[in-house]
């Protein structure tokens, strides 16, 4: 089940940094905002369980894309002389028919939808690297639905959120008057409420192009295994996933 509180202190979060981002930035007059439009062509492998089912998982970029329904995917970097934030959110919906094996009809449409929540904030260790402490929070729902043609199925839908605290660091390497590299590592989770893991690396180009304007491109993998219940029993949930793939974007730096 979605534990809406959690949802809302995600929520109360980001609403949080951002209000810090703005107290820093009035005190800060090199305060620099950063917003990236990203799409992301990742790939997902791993082991997902729901109650007494349980099933491994190696999906390529090219299957999620068929089934992909919407997605969007929006990253913020605000940084000063010495505190950083930032925030990120990635959304996507899938969906996939259900046909019944004898004759290939219709009975349902499955649709998943996972929100990856993460909101950080930091000190500039050096000019060139940010030491950051942050919380992730993914959130996963999915839903049956018949077709209106088959009474015999019934609707049904689950969903599960979770913290996973985390600590990290990021590097800022300008190489030319355009070109800047980007690398981003973290772990957390600490078994927070049982098991709970997370990590994330990731490695960017960004190229500038325009005043503000620069484009993008890198390569990402975030992984989360969290547990709950115990297995084979109603109210169990596994998710131990790491999706991966390459990155491309589109920033504004203000």
């Amino acid at each position: 089940m979605l534990h809406a509180t959690s949802f809302r202190s995600a929520c109360l979060a980001v609403v949080l940094a951002s209000g810090a981002a703005g107290g820093l930035n009035a005190q800060d007059a090199k305060w620099e905002n950063t917003f990236t439009l990203y799409g992301w062509a990742a790939a997902m492998e791993g082991t997902i369980g729901i109650n007494r089912i349980s099933a491994t998982i190696d999906v390529p970029f090219s299957d999620i894309l068929d089934n992909l329904k919407m997605g969007a995917m929006l990253h913020y970097v605000g940084r000063g002389e010495k505190w950083v934030t930032g925030a990120d959110v990635v959304y996507m919906k899938l969906g996939s028919d259900v046909a019944r094996p004898s004759n290939g009809n219709t009975v349902a449409e499955v649709t998943m939808q996972q929100w990856l929540l993460e909101v950080d904030g930091g000190y500039r260790v050096t000019p060139w690297m940010d030491a950051l402490i942050g919380i992730r929070v993914p959130v996963i729902e999915s839903e049956f639905v018949p077709n209106t043609d088959n009474p015999n199925f019934t609707g049904k839908s689950a969903s599960e959120s979770w913290f996973a605290p985390l600590i990290g660091a990021r590097i800022v390497l300008p190489v030319t008057k355009h070109l800047t590299v980007i690398a981003r590592g973290d772990l957390g989770g600490f078994q927070l409420g049982g098991q709970n893991t997370t990590w994330q690396g990731a490695g960017y180009l960004n190229y500038g192009f325009g005043k503000g304007w620069s484009g993008t491109l890198g390569y990402r993998a975030i992984s989360a295994n969290y547990e709950t219940g115990t297995p084979g029993e109603d109210g169990y949930f596994l998710y131990d996933v790491t999706s991966y793939g390459g990155l491309l974007g589109v920033a504004y730096r203000f």
